[in-house]
């Protein structure tokens, strides 16, 4: 579990990177980046709190669990900041859907909270 954390913080690290390099080149992305890094901040107290936990309480079932997370995670960001599945704003609006990115950050969800029930 340890090894699946610390490859947790080089994933954010290189998401920071990323929307830096994406913002110096005047990426069209970087936005997309900031927002992508944004929303893996939100996630990761809950991760890092449960991979702690699973640790101390030696809940091996969680291994498997975390590992699938952090797969999420790298697809979320990729599809993110490519724009793969974006859909155009609809008229008046801003908001631009990309139902494939949603799917994979529900996945993301649902193992953070099979993650949190083997703890119980």
């Amino acid at each position: 579990m340890v090894e699946i954390i610390l490859y947790t913080g080089l994933l954010y690290l290189i998401q920071l990177i990323l929307e830096g390099q994406l913002k110096r080149m005047g990426s069209n992305k970087a936005e997309r980046a900031h927002k992508a890094v944004h929303n893996l901040r939100e996630s990761l107290p809950i991760f890092l709190a449960f991979a702690i936990l699973s640790i101390v309480f030696e809940v091996d079932q969680n291994i498997s669990l975390a590992v699938y997370w952090l797969i999420t995670r790298v697809v979320y960001a990729i599809i993110y900041i490519s724009g793969l599945g974006l859909k155009p704003a609809a008229e008046g609006s801003t908001y631009e859907p990309q139902p494939i990115r949603g799917a994979v950050w529900a996945a993301s969800v649902v193992l953070l909270v099979m993650m949190g029930l083997n703890l119980i």
